[in-house]
């Protein structure tokens, strides 16, 4: 397996807005750390608009005061967190927007994986979505665990893989699977049929991509997001695993609505796999049918 993601995460980002949303983000978190040893680094970003009649010296006034305040703001997010980390973490704030701040501090080693509270918005609310969590994923080059509610006891025992034949869909496998190996969880690997010229009963997995894991295959055909919800509903996984292609090719906007249409259904926690880093030297992968 040549998978351009290593799972566990050596450090993992949890922004944070102090809501209970991020709470339940920071329990997974926990969850990682506690199991496989992953670090944890929670940020907060605020941005402030400054009028345009500020003086420069009212500015640099300013921005001094926001240096104090910062170290407060540190302070207070750390102390924040540790209960319900059940550790003190690295914590950082960041001026700016929430979104510019995540992509922006994803970006530093060792980062692995982006973990992040979503709000249990509907209606026109879903546009949250679309403004942090969504623009998150689109724009992000990390893997991306978004969660709505605290975890069980028992956290991840059981894994759903909704995947395509695309490159996208193979990298989500690959780390679905690695999952599976390190927490010891089944892994269900859901083909959806969207095309009529697509191979109904293709092999999914290959020996290598299994090799010490618990994997059942199921294929149906149908819409993918509607399909990937009722087989969610039915199995009742504790994690969804799907893959997001990050580029504007028809795949990529397919599988990425779709991905966007399964988080807004909010049938559980739901881990977005980009397509990989344009440097990870990951091996071609076969041809959309």
């Amino acid at each position: 397996m040549n998978a351009p993601y290593e799972f566990p995460p050596r450090k993992i980002l949890v922004p944070t807005d102090l809501s209970a949303a991020s709470e339940s983000a920071l329990r997974y978190a926990r969850y990682f750390h506690d199991r496989l040893g992953s670090d944890v680094l929670v940020l907060h970003a605020h941005q402030l608009d400054l009028p345009p009649y500020f003086s420069s010296g009212q500015l640099d006034t300013l921005k001094g005061e926001l240096k104090r305040l910062e170290r407060v703001a540190e302070d207070h997010v750390r102390r924040q967190s540790e209960p319900t980390l059940g550790f003190a973490p690295q914590t950082e704030i960041a001026e700016g927007s929430p979104v510019e701040a995540i992509l922006r501090t994803s970006q530093k080693d060792p980062i692995g994986m982006i973990l992040m509270g979503m709000h249990g918005y509907r209606g026109l609310q879903r546009l949250w979505m679309g403004s942090v969590t969504e623009q998150v994923i689109r724009r992000g080059s990390l893997p991306v665990l978004a969660v709505r509610n605290p975890p069980s006891d028992a956290p991840i025992g059981h894994i759903l893989c909704p995947m395509n034949l695309s490159g996208p869909g193979r990298n989500a496998l690959d780390y679905a699977a690695q999952i599976s190996k390190s927490l010891k969880a089944r892994l269900t690997v859901l083909h959806v049929i969207e095309h009529e010229n697509e191979p109904p009963d293709c092999p999914l997995v290959d020996e290598e991509t299994g090799k010490g894991c618990s994997i059942e295959e199921i294929h149906h055909r149908g819409n993918a997001a509607k399909t990937i919800a009722e087989a969610a509903k039915s199995l009742k996984p504790d994690l969804i695993v799907m893959g997001a292609e990050s580029k504007s090719t028809v795949m990529g906007e397919f599988f990425s609505s779709t991905t966007i249409s399964v988080m807004q259904l909010a049938i559980g926690p739901l881990l977005v796999v980009p397509s990989g880093p344009a440097s990870s030297g990951s091996l071609p992968r076969d041809p959309i049918q």
